[in-house]
């Protein structure tokens, strides 16, 4: 049992261990692995300009990691505006040691209006779009960078365990950073008490999603701190 609404880290990596080892969060998150592999396929064809890209790019997005609308404006900036679709893929997967901040900042300006853009993508905020990224992100790797959802992240874990929050204005680039920090944070912590897992990024992320139906671990767990 967890006695105060502000979670230690250690208690934080603790609790979900025997979820963990009896197989459960492989068999919840197991499927980004595969999705990245998808991803990974898409980004060999954009940097090649290989003609058949964007059928690889949408079929990567036939997950439940982004909503239908984004989703759909995704599909729609593409097939009205390839040209402009294809440099920002190439920007955020360039094939260099471009920091992850900058690739996201080199895609962002580079989407560019179109029909169903402006309520489905710009119209969002930086975390809705940073949503996106991340899993466009997963093709360099998606132990390396793994999805992103502001939501969780502040509910199940930043809350959870006292984080750091950033101020309202963070772009899209401060809060991906911000969210891989934490992730390193659970990792160092696991491997502190000796615990094999999480051992990436992706699996610490997995456990900041399996906060949310904690009853999977644990019997009694407070509500995150307001």
């Amino acid at each position: 049992m967890v006695d105060n609404k502000i979670m230690t880290l250690d208690e934080y990596v603790r609790l979900p261990q025997e979820y963990i080892v009896s197989g459960g969060l492989d068999q919840d998150e197991g499927y980004k692995i595969g999705i990245g592999r998808q991803f990974e396929k898409a980004r060999r064809a954009v940097l090649a300009g290989d003609s058949n890209w964007p059928a690889l790019v949408k079929t990567g997005f036939a997950n439940n990691l982004v909503s239908w609308r984004i989703f759909r404006a995704l599909h729609t900036w593409i097939d009205t505006k390839e040209d402009d679709a294809l440099d920002a893929m190439q920007a955020l997967w360039a094939e260099d040691d471009t920091p992850v901040r900058d690739r996201i900042r080199r895609f962002v300006p580079r989407v560019q209006p179109g029909p169903g853009y402006e309520d489905n993508f710009k119209g969002k905020g930086p975390a809705t779009r940073m949503r996106l990224i991340s899993v466009l992100l997963m093709a360099l790797g998606p132990t390396k960078y793994p999805p992103y959802g502001k939501q969780y992240f502040v509910k199940e874990g930043y809350k959870r365990t006292g984080y750091d929050m950033l101020p309202r204005d963070a772009d899209e680039a401060a809060l991906y950073e911000h969210a891989l920090r934490f992730l390193d944070k659970i990792v160092k912590q696991a491997a502190a008490r000796g615990f094999v897992r999480p051992c990436n990024r992706l699996e610490a992320q997995s456990i900041v999603w399996s906060y949310r139906y904690p009853e999977r671990f644990v019997s009694e767990l407070p509500d995150a701190a307001e």
